[in-house]
């Protein structure tokens, strides 16, 4: 698509009807609500969340004097009270990589809850991975955020908390895609009367421009502030979450949620096109969204229209080879998996090889929802670069608020884990989870140029590798990067998008003759389903300003200093 006819489109659009969509709600035309501001620009810090509320939490320690992660620890707070359908300290957890500029070095969080000891596959159905009291695994959100926070960090846990307390105890404005999502999902929550009385207040979903109170959570905010994760692994708000879920079905036990652990890691890296991205290990799907990136490299990519045939056909068949790779491999289980071959320039070489520029296998599909994940990045002005993407994994998570603490519990079977015995994840207690999230950082020679990452399961290779590619190679900047139409594969229940069941889509935006080409190679087209939504921040390699951009699929905003 040319910049004019993109730009014409953005400004047709209008606020176009919603339909429910899955768990939350999609846009008809997701790509094109909002994104006519280009990105945002500063010196001393930028922050770019999936709502005002995250960014403006993370400016204000940015202000104060914090660093980067004081910053994304007090967004990811603040958006557990804001955007409780995507995010929350009873989260599954996360991966985090930072740039530390003080150290020169490229550090990696990898904070995933693991699921119950008692868990067995013969004990779950699909359902019981969907919602309800056994769907939980030990949330690693709060942890993660301790843990950053506690190494790289400047401020105290009361410091940065201090946003999203406020907003908790004295109530935040929903938005206009905040009340779709309670109402897509307002069936859910009312199965559990203590997350109807937070979260339905008044027996139905709340409505844009109301004012959504949840002092409960403020208060166990103010508790974790003060007694540090301890209280909520080890001590008396563990007890509560073991002991309500306890009551009503659940297997979380003590022992599970005081022995969880984050572990810092290696991030794995590749170059692309003469600059090195560095992503999360496996258990992640930063080495998928690698292996994309290197078979497409080789296509003389600048050559080629980022919204032509070509373009696109090799795109999609990339994906699908990647996709085959970590469903066959791809765990969150302490098992030997050949990553170095897997993310090589031969190996990219072999895949490239067994793409057909003529034809294609697709495969067409109901349109699938988007799921509960929600990324952020910041950096500041001391050179530190964070992208970290967090998740309830579905809208809601499991749909239970525990008691009167506040806190929304993940449905971290899900994606976390595959209830077949012989899959390479498949189902097993104690074991760390599966995340699909793929933070990134790309660096020019020794210096971090961005830092991104998304939400929307199994499109977030896709989307993130997608964004970079425009950004590094189509001259668009960070907001134009992710604003831009995509094209996805993918797949429903929280699985890899392999087989009968994957579906290939193109967002609002391409154009008619790219849908026609890829029509006659082979492709089955599905209706647009989940696009999934980016965050991300640049760096001038030259200068040190930064920028920001943000999805206006959600309610993505960024904000400079």
């Amino acid at each position: 698509m040319r910049r004019r006819d993109f730009l014409t489109s953005c400004a047709s659009a209008a606020a176009a009807p919603a339909q429910q969509i899955g768990d939350l709600v999609r846009l008809e035309r997701p790509d094109l609500a909002g994104p006519a501001h280009r990105a945002v620009m500063g010196r001393n810090g930028v922050v770019a969340t999936a709502d005002q509320h995250g960014s403006l939490a993370g400016m204000r320690m940015l202000l104060k004097g914090g660093n980067a992660v004081d910053a994304i620890v007090a967004a990811a707070a603040t958006l557990n009270v804001t955007e409780p359908y995507m995010s929350g300290m009873g989260g599954f957890g996360g991966f985090l990589l930072m740039y530390v500029a003080k150290e020169k070095k490229v550090v990696a969080l990898d904070m995933m809850g693991t699921s119950p000891a008692a868990a067995t596959i013969e004990r779950f159905t699909e359902r019981d991975c969907d919602e309800g009291y056994l769907a939980p695994i030990v949330p690693g959100s709060l942890l993660g955020w301790s843990a950053a926070l506690e190494r790289y960090g400047t401020m105290k846990l009361a410091e940065v908390f201090e946003p999203a307390i406020d907003l908790a105890e004295n109530g935040f404005v929903v938005t206009r895609f905040d009340a779709l999502s309670f109402a897509a999902t307002a069936e859910k929550l009312a199965r559990y009367p203590t997350t109807a009385r937070v979260l339905l207040p008044k027996g139905r979903p709340p409505r844009a421009g109301e004012i959504l109170y949840q002092k409960d959570l403020g208060r166990s905010f103010r508790r974790v502030a003060a007694g540090g994760p301890e209280l909520f692994y080890r001590g008396e708000l563990a007890r509560q979450v073991v002991s309500f879920l306890r009551e009503r079905g659940g297997i979380l036990s003590q022992e599970d949620m005081a022995g969880f652990r984050v572990r810092w890691r290696e991030p794995i890296r590749a170059s692309f096109a003469g600059h090195t991205i560095y992503a999360m290990p496996p258990g992640s799907c930063g080495m998928t969204m690698l292996q994309i990136l290197n078979v497409m490299e080789a296509f003389d990519l600048p050559k080629l229209d980022p919204y032509s045939v070509e373009f696109a056909h090799r795109w999609i068949e990339a994906v699908k080879l990647a996709f085959l790779d970590d469903d066959r491999y791809n765990t969150g289980k302490e098992v030997e998996i050949p990553v170095a071959r897997l993310i090589s320039k031969e190996y990219a070489a072999e895949q490239r090889g067994r793409i057909d520029a003529r034809k294609v296998a697709a495969f067409a599909g109901p349109r699938l929802p988007w799921e509960g994940t929600t990324s952020l990045a910041a950096a500041d002005r001391w050179g530190n670069v964070v992208a970290f993407t967090q998740s309830l994994v579905s809208g809601f998570g499991s749909g239970v608020v525990v008691g009167d603490t506040g806190i929304l519990l993940n449905n971290g079977h899900r994606y976390g884990f595959v209830l077949e015995r012989s899959h390479v994840n498949s189902l097993v207690g104690g074991q760390r989870a599966k995340g699909v999230m793929s933070p990134v950082l790309v660096f020019r020679g020794d210096r971090p140029v961005l830092g991104i990452g998304a939400a929307g399961g199994y499109t977030i290779p896709q989307t993130v590798g997608q964004a970079i590619v425009k950004f590094l190679l189509y001259g668009m900047d960070v907001q134009q990067a992710i604003a831009s139409p995509r094209m996805l594969v993918n797949r429903g229940a929280g699985r890899v998008p392999v087989g009968n069941e994957a579906q290939t889509y193109l967002e609002a935006g391409f154009p008619e003759a790219a849908r026609a080409g890829l029509a006659r190679l082979g492709h089955r087209l599905a209706p647009p389903g989940n696009a999934g939504g980016v965050q991300g921040v640049a760096v001038d390699p030259e200068t040190g300003a930064l920028s920001g951009g943000a999805d206006p699929r959600r309610d993505g905003h960024a904000m400079a200093w």
